[in-house]
Order: C-alpha cells, then structure tokens, then sequence
C-alpha cells in the first residue's frame, strides 16, 4: 500500500497565496500602465487632430481674406469708376451691381472671421474676446461684459485658441438656445492655471439631460467643449438650473502637456 504525500504545510500555502497575489499585482499594474499610454496616445492623437483643423481654419480665413476679399474690393473700385461715367440707365444696373458686390464682400469678411478671427493671431486673446462680445451681441438684445486680467505674455497658442473656441460656444448657446440678456464673461490668472468663467441669466437647463442631448448632437455643443477642455489637462464645470441661468467655470494648466506637434 502506497504511503500518501505529505499535506502542504499552512507555510508553504501562504507562500504560494503570497507568491499568486504578487504575480496578479504585477500583472495589473502593467495592465493599469498600458491602458494609460494607450489613454495618452489617444489624447495626443486628439490634440493633434484639433491643432490641424484649427491650422486649415486659419489658412482658408486668410484666403478668403487676402484673395476672394481682395478681389472683390477691387472689382468694387471699378464699378465705382464705371459708374462716374454712365448714363442713367446703365448707371442703375451698376449700382445693382455695386450692392451685390457690397454684400459679397460683407459675407466673405464675415465668413472669415467666423473660421477664424485674424484679431486672435495678430493682437491677442485680450481684443479677441472683446471682438467676439461685440460680434456676437450684434442686432440682439444681449449685453456682453469682458474682463480679462494679466495674461502671461507670450501666451501659449493652443491655449488662446482653445480659450477662445470655448467662449466662442458658450456665448452663442447663451444667446441663441437660453436667451439671455446679459452675459459676463472673466477671465483671470490664478498660481499657473487660467480662470473662465461665463455666466449668464438665461432660461437655465438640467445640466445633466444637456450633456446628454449634447453628446447625442442633438443640441448645444456643451458635451464636446467638455472634452476639448480635458483633452488639454483642463476641467470645466457647467452649473445651472432651469430658469436660473448658466455658470461655466473652467481651469486651464498654463503649461500644455507635452506631445508630438
């Protein structure tokens, strides 16, 4: 009769208890550290995608700006001296001319602008925003207030854009979807982050359900201004009630994250 083995002593089991807890440790902290360079790669590769789009804004506003714009105006000036020298009833289909010439030029410069705002990349965020304000509360009822404190100087690019594309959302989703009458929009340093805040006294919405319908684009664009923020190590909180307005806070590093530009 065989002699059975001997029971593993308690010691030996806590040993490979202990030895099996390690191995699964280890394995899920490489997993832990795989899932986070894949999280930053992605956040890269969506920085880099929104760097481009902001680029090719830049490039077509330009064009449209120095050439269709430019042609335009030219063609104006000849239509101006055309119409010096004609009779009356030729003067009248000139002149007809000359406004629809006036309205392209009108719509192109606005067509510019609204791609990108030479103003962001010439003199500033600072005249950005107050452009912006003015622009926006034109033929409306709203009243737009900017502050902006010190800015570190020079300011980061992506981050003026970025800061400008938010607020750029913020007020036509005050104006167009919450009706609002007045809009304070503040901007300010704090240690080395960025301060936004926007708050309007608009309809107000359940935050939650925005988000949602926003994600699902099925409305306001609030869900995607969110992320963009984040994409760039930023936080932004949206506060609000229906029928007391809307508060935007958002926080932004001073020092983007690194990645392949």
């Amino acid at each position: 009769m065989r002699t059975p083995p001997p029971a593993p002593s308690s010691g030996d089991e806590n040993l490979r208890m202990r030895s099996e807890l390690l191995r699964l440790s280890e394995q899920q902290n490489r997993l832990f550290a795989q899932l986070q360079a894949g999280e930053e790669h992605f956040k890269q590769l969506a920085r880099s995608v929104w760097r481009v789009q902001e680029n090719e804004r830049r490039r077509l506003a330009r064009e449209l700006h120095d050439g269709i714009g430019q042609h335009l105006t030219a063609l104006r000036h000849r239509l101006e001296g055309l119409g010096q020298n004609a009779s009356c009833a030729e003067d009248a289909r000139l002149r007809q001319a000359f406004d629809l010439c006036e309205v392209a030029i009108a719509e192109v410069r606005a067509l510019s602008r609204l791609l990108r705002p030479q103003i962001l990349d010439d003199i500033g965020l600072d005249a950005a925003l107050h452009w912006l304000a003015r622009h926006s509360s034109e033929d409306t009822r709203c009243t737009i207030d900017v502050n902006v404190g010190k800015l570190p100087s020079p300011l980061d690019s992506d981050l003026s854009t970025l800061i400008f594309r938010v607020v750029q959302e913020a007020l036509a989703n005050a104006i167009k979807h919450a009706e609002a009458r007045q809009v304070i929009v503040s901007l300010s340093q704090r240690g080395d982050s960025l301060l936004l805040l926007i708050v309007d006294d608009g309809r107000g919405c359940d935050v939650d359900d925005a988000l949602r319908r926003s994600s699902e684009s099925e409305s306001t664009g609030l869900a995607s201004m969110r992320e963009r923020v984040r994409l760039f190590g930023g936080q932004l909180e949206l506060v609000s009630q229906p029928g007391e307005g809307l508060q935007l806070r958002a926080r932004l590093p001073l020092t983007m994250e690194p990645d392949a530009r």
